[in-house]
């Protein structure tokens, strides 16, 4: 299935990841995972909020093109002080750069921007 224009199971079998997380979970019930796979990312950016969706698009086709790999997602670490948010990061790392995927849990994640 494409989007974007791009082939989503080409994009997903370029992630060098696919042992991270568990397969048979479904990207409705995505505020649930215990770990990101790579069709929850290729999710993520296809379904992305309209600000978004430029940048989820030249991210898609860069990672349709090169090796990429999932870094995983960001947390409080380390401030017990800090106010606790509905922001979730997970990064990505393709063609040498690490790209940050800020996604508002609500109550799924939905992609709000990307920086990278």
């Amino acid at each position: 299935m494409d989007f974007y224009g791009i082939d989503r199971d080409k994009t997903i079998a370029n992630c060098d990841s696919l042992a991270l997380g568990l397969a048979g979970r479904g990207t409705e019930s995505v505020c649930a995972w215990n770990r990101i796979r790579p069709e929850h990312v290729v999710d993520l950016l296809d379904n992305a909020a309209a600000d978004a969706r430029g940048d989820a698009r030249d991210l898609a086709t860069l990672l349709s093109r090169f090796t990429w790999r999932i870094r995983g997602g960001a947390s409080a670490q380390g401030s017990s002080n800090r106010l606790v948010n509905n922001v979730r990061e997970i990064t990505v790392s393709a063609a040498g750069r690490n790209f940050q995927l800020h996604c508002v849990e609500t109550p799924s994640l939905k992609l709000e921007r990307i920086t990278a």
